[in-house]
């Protein structure tokens, strides 16, 4: 799994920008070039305006390729934070025992075996849910993992939707920065 989606999200994006932005900077000199008065109506319509619908579809095209690439690593990396969240019988420990005896495990009980269990994903995710299961509060510093992988996803997911409106757009390099904090 990415640990550092943020940054390979960004890279991503930043790189696909560069070249959005250069397009774009060519588009506003064919807008420009239009609007000048320098040239017929006769060039406009037969040599600039179709390179401007053509360098508009290019830019579109780029722009919709550069966001759904991004979040296809976004969608890999919810994927594999969702794999750590498998249970793995080989990190099972002697604690499972108590969760199958029968008897009614105290808020103490449960916090003990999280604190021997400390790193191991299958058994925390077994006592937090049976803390769940029977109403016990836990100290909120045991958590799983996957949980924080998903709220990173929707936070990407978020920046995502948004960055797609202004990608295309002069001003894009420096909103890139600004939506993933980078100056």
């Amino acid at each position: 799994m990415d640990s550092n989606i943020f940054q390979t999200v960004y890279q991503s994006l930043e790189k696909s920008t560069n070249t959005i932005s250069r397009s774009v900077a060519e588009r506003e000199r064919l807008e420009t070039r239009i609007k000048s008065g320098r040239y017929t109506q006769q060039v406009i319509q037969q040599e600039l305006t179709p390179q401007l619908e053509a360098l508009k579809k290019q830019i579109a095209a780029d722009s919709e390729k550069a966001i759904r690439d991004a979040k296809t690593l976004v969608e890999k990396y919810r994927a594999d934070a969702e794999k750590l969240n498998n249970l793995d019988p080989a990190e099972l420990t002697d604690d499972i025992k108590l969760f199958q005896t029968g008897i009614p495990l105290l808020p103490r009980d449960i916090q003990a075996i999280l604190e021997r269990n400390v790193g191991n994903r299958t058994m925390t995710q077994l006592a937090l849910r049976y803390a769940q299961d029977h109403g016990i509060t836990v100290d909120s510093k045991f958590t799983i993992a996957g949980d924080e992988a998903q709220q990173t996803a929707n936070a990407l997911d978020q920046i995502l939707q948004y960055y797609g409106k202004w990608i295309d757009r002069p001003n894009a390099p420096a909103v890139l920065r600004r939506f993933f904090t980078v100056e």
